[in-house]
Parts: structure tokens; C-alpha cells; sequence
């Protein structure tokens, strides 16, 4: 009996069990991590490429700042040399007082157009400069010709801008124990905080839960920078020193703060130092900052030549005998007359006012009203006393700009026999 055949048997693709499409697993496997080590790779070059690029332009736009700066404190250096030339006078008009400063605009296109090259004694920025050896081994192509740049060549801009420090109200002069200066900063400024105007600055506590009112706060400053400790108070006598010494501490508006801290009997050092002062919060910055300031000597008056009405009031009071002053805080007409009147006489002298034409401008308008002129202004030529018509102290703020990048740079500057004493200095 013949046995069957057995079944054909099936044969089997070389190769281990479960190893199926492997190869192909693992070259995807592979693609996609280099793709994503590549895409690594790429993505730090550019953000390192773009890192690079931003330090380059914001060391740009800094030394483009501080540029800006110093042609501000050269033209301010030209113009301390305009303030001692006698300028000539012209028959029926107001004395010329020459601010240049104001005239001219601080950027980058000033500094291009003085140090343009000609165009015979400069080279071109691409034309090409031979660097001489100092052996006789020839350098290569590469390295004997360079790229000369000329004077004045550069990348971003900057726009350098001017104030005067002296047409606002400096705080300093409350320090000044006795005399009519002393007595018009703190009529002025008692008249500049209790405008109506700014009456809800008084209204709420502050951060700190202190509630203030606008004499608190000028007493606060005079307290910061004189030599007691004593609490200050207000003298109500018009022909009296403006402070008289009161019996409780100066420290006790100090001691609900964390941490306490003191006054620092002595005069202040920049604005900022302001918000240390008792009563002094971001509102009340924010209504007067722009007015105040601590940098002008305590021997300089405020100039005449504010473009600020607050201000100008302030300049109209110092003009004023002490005695008479109330008058014009009693008739709002007749300080509004006053104040109609010396803008009328800007239009006239737009290049700026002298202390003796102001004086005789707002005494034409008051003197009706039993308002005598102080009779030291009438014959001013300095700088010294309440007012004055050629200032010493500016603020610059500079801003430079390279690329996508900007920096600022304030600086305070008074004017001496070089490019400026230097009082402040900040940057952003």
C-alpha cells in the first residue's frame, strides 16, 4: 500500500522572524532626527545671527545718544559766549536776546553736514586703501587693501532735544532761610499747588495712606533740605522770612513708612529724589513734574521765557513787591492782564525777553490796580535775584537709534568755561 506524498512545503524569505520593514523604520527614524537636528542647527544660527546684530546696533545707538549729547553741550557752549557779547539795540524794540538753542535742531544731519568730506581732500567710503609693509615679505591682495570709511560715515541717527532747567521752579531756593527770593519761591509755589484746578490731589490718601495738603507738602520740602530737624511752618507775614520754626519733629511724616527712614537735611540731587519727600506721590509728579526742578545754583532766579502759563504766573508774582503781590491773587482780572500782556509783547520778541522789558510790560498792565514793581528788576543785568533772562542749567535728552534698536540718555549740564559741568547723568 503506497504511503501519500507529503504536502509541498512553502519557502521562507531569509531572514530572522519579526524583521519585516526594519530598514526602512530606521531610515525614517534617522531623517527625521537629523531634519530636526538640522532645524536646531538653523534656528540658533539665526537667533545667535540676530543676538549679534541687536549688540551691535545698540552699541550703535548708544555712542549715536551720547553723540547726540555732546553736540548739545556744544552748541550750549555757543551759546555761553552769546550771553557775554553786548547785542546791538534797535530803536523802538525790545532788547534781542538770542537763544540758539532753540533754533536749532540737534540730530544726526547736523553732524553729517559739519563733518562732510570735500571732495578734494577726502576719499571715497569704498575707495580702496593701501596698508604698507613693514618688512619685505609681500602681504596678500586681501590685507594691503582695506575700506576707508570717511569722518562722519555711520549707520542710525539720533535726535538730541533741549530744555531749559531755569524757566521752571527751582526747589532748591526753599532753602534759603530769609530775603525776598526766598519769599517769592514759596509764594510761588504755594500758588502753583493751590490752583483749583488741581484741587482732587488733596482730596484722597495715597499709596502710603497719608493725606496731604499743598502747604504740608511745601513745608516736606523745605524740611528735606534744611540743616534741624524741627518741623517748619509757614510765616503768614508777607514781609517776613517765608518759614518759622515749629516744636514737633520733621521726622514724624517719615515714621509710618516701611522701612522709616529720615530726611536728609540737604539740598536735593535729582528730581527723582522728590518721591522720597513726604506728600509727594506719582499724582502730584504727574500734574508738576515738568515744573519743578533741583538743579539750577539757589542764586538763579526763574526765567522769563517760559512757554508755560503756570510757570509765567509764578514769573509775574516775583516781579511784584511782596506787599502787593496778594492783590493779584485776589483779582484773577488783573493777573490775567498781566499774563495777555506779556504774551502779546512774545509776539513782537520772538527771539526772547530781557528781565527790564518783562518788568515794564506786566507793570503796564497792573500798576491801575495799586501793583508796584519790584524796583531791583528794573534795573536787572545778572542772573542773580527772582528773575532772570539768561539761563545757565539745561536738560538734554538724546535718543539714538541704529537698526530696530533705540537708547535714550538724559544728561543736566550749567554752563561754564568748557562744554558744561555735568550734574546728571542717566540712560536707558
Amino acid at each position: 500500500m503506497s504511503r501519500p506524498s507529503p504536502a509541498p512545503r512553502r519557502r521562507r524569505r531569509a531572514g530572522r522572524p519579526g524583521e519585516r520593514g526594519v530598514a526602512l523604520i530606521i531610515a525614517v527614524v534617522a531623517i527625521t532626527l537629523l531634519t530636526v537636528v538640522a532645524t536646531d542647527f538653523a534656528y540658533n544660527t539665526r537667533v545667535d545671527l540676530q543676538l549679534a546684530t541687536n549688540q551691535r546696533d545698540e552699541l550703535r545707538a548708544h555712542y549715536l545718544a551720547q553723540s547726540g549729547i555732546g553736540m548739545s553741550r556744544l552748541l550750549l557752549r555757543f551759546q555761553k559766549q552769546l550771553n557775554g557779547m553786548q547785542m546791538p539795540a534797535i530803536p523802538g524794540m525790545p532788547k534781542l536776546n538770542l537763544q540758539i538753542w532753540k533754533m536749532a535742531r540737534v540730530d544726526c544731519q547736523m553732524l553729517q553736514g559739519m563733518v562732510q568730506s570735500n571732495e578734494k581732500g577726502a576719499l571715497e567710503e569704498n575707495a580702496p586703501r593701501t596698508v604698507a609693509s613693514s618688512s619685505d615679505e609681500e602681504l596678500p591682495e586681501e590685507a594691503t587693501t582695506q575700506k576707508r570709511k570717511s569722518f562722519g560715515g555711520f549707520e542710525g541717527c539720533f535726535l538730541s532735544t533741549i530744555q531749559d532747567e531755569e524757566t521752571k521752579l527751582n526747589l532748591r531756593r526753599l532753602a534759603l532761610a530769609t530775603g525776598p527770593d526766598a519769599r517769592s519761591t514759596t509764594d510761588q509755589l504755594l500758588t502753583m499747588l493751590t490752583d483749583k484746578h488741581y484741587d482732587f490731589l488733596w482730596e484722597h490718601e495715597d499709596a502710603n495712606g497719608t493725606k496731604v495738603t499743598a502747604q504740608d507738602v511745601v513745608i516736606a520740602l523745605k524740611d528735606w533740605m534744611d540743616e534741624d530737624e524741627t518741623q517748619s511752618a509757614l510765616n503768614p507775614d508777607p514781609n517776613g522770612p517765608p518759614f518759622a520754626t515749629g516744636f514737633a519733629s520733621e521726622t514724624s511724616g517719615y515714621d509710618s513708612y516701611e522701612p522709616r527712614y529720615r530726611p536728609k537735611n540737604a539740598l536735593f540731587d535729582s528730581l527723582d529724589e522728590l518721591y522720597r519727600v513726604h506728600g509727594v506721590n506719582d499724582k502730584l509728579m504727574a500734574a508738576f513734574g515738568d515744573r519743578f526742578t533741583v538743579y539750577p545754583d539757589q542764586s538763579h532766579g526763574l526765567n522769563i521765557n517760559s512757554d508755560d502759563t503756570t510757570v509765567l504766573i509764578s514769573a509775574i508774582l516775583s516781579a511784584v513787591t511782596p506787599q502787593t503781590r496778594p492783590v493779584l491773587l485776589q483779582k484773577p482780572v488783573a493777573l490775567q492782564e498781566a499774563i495777555n500782556a506779556v504774551k502779546l509783547a512774545r509776539q513782537i520778541s520772538v527771539l526772547g525777553m530781557d528781565v527790564k522789558t518783562f518788568v515794564s510790560v506786566v507793570g503796564g498792565a497792573v500798576t491801575r490796580y495799586g501793583v508796584t514793581m519790584d524796583p531791583r528788576l528794573t534795573t536787572a543785568q545778572s542772573t542773580s535775584g527772582p528773575l532772570t533772562d539768561k539761563s545757565e542749567t539745561f536738560s538734554i535728552t538724546s535718543v539714538g537709534e541704529a537698526g530696530s534698536v533705540q537708547k535714550t540718555v538724559h544728561a543736566v549740564v550749567r554752563l561754564d568755561d568748557t562744554l558744561g559741568k555735568l550734574l546728571y547723568w542717566r540712560e536707558e
